[in-house]
């Protein structure tokens, strides 16, 4: 009995089998709220989504992706700003993602999701700080805020100068990344697709 696991972003209107959902928005503090609006963008990297590794076979147990073959995306944005990154998911995989099965043992898999930021200004997950993730079978958040460029523990600098029409953000865009990673335990389970959601929202602070 062999489960299939693949991974497509649903921006793409694909058929999902773990899924990823990614929002990204734009909100500011009265602190930076008088200087206008400032863009972010959340962008896939890389041709390969996450992929539980198969064949997959029922009662197999744990099955895990190491932050080194990690789902990466990249937040764009003015570097010398915090961002809010809120991330939710499924605490389970459900087979054809039908939430009807979620208390199926035979039609679910747990789902324990891990993640990382960096904002060393390069992708590299040796320099990735953990995003603590609350995990319970029925949903996993976590939370985390950080400036999109290190200040290597300078405070932060004064409010920035407000943009102008000439105002050209591209000079002052930098990356940070964020990694996402986990196990699912497969038990006695049916054979089939199975997917879950993860909903990550990135917003200026």
């Amino acid at each position: 009995m062999i489960l299939i696991f693949k991974h497509i972003k649903t921006a793409f209107i694909a058929v999902l089998l773990i899924g990823l959902s990614v929002n990204s928005a734009l909100s500011q503090d009265i602190e930076f709220g008088q200087y206008g609006t400032y863009t972010i963008e959340l962008e896939d990297i890389g041709l390969e989504d996450l992929v539980f590794q198969g064949p997959i076979n029922s009662n197999s147990g744990i099955h895990q992706v190491e932050l080194i073959d990690s789902k990466v995306l990249a937040i764009i944005g003015v570097k010398y700003l915090d961002v809010d990154v809120d991330i939710t998911a499924e605490g389970k995989l459900l087979l054809d993602g039908n939430p009807t099965y979620d208390s199926d043992p035979q039609r679910s898999i747990p789902f324990t999701l891990e993640a990382a930021f960096t904002n060393s200004g390069e992708n590299n997950v040796s320099s990735a700080r953990p995003i603590g993730i609350a995990n319970t079978p029925s949903l996993s958040t976590g939370n985390a805020r950080f400036p999109i460029l290190s200040r290597r523990q300078r405070p932060p600098g004064p409010p920035p100068t407000p943009p102008t029409g000439d105002f050209d953000q591209s000079l002052v865009n930098e990356t940070a990344y964020l990694y996402f990673y986990g196990q699912i335990d497969v038990g006695n389970v049916v054979a089939g697709s199975y997917r879950g959601t993860i909903t990550v929202t990135v917003e200026y602070r």
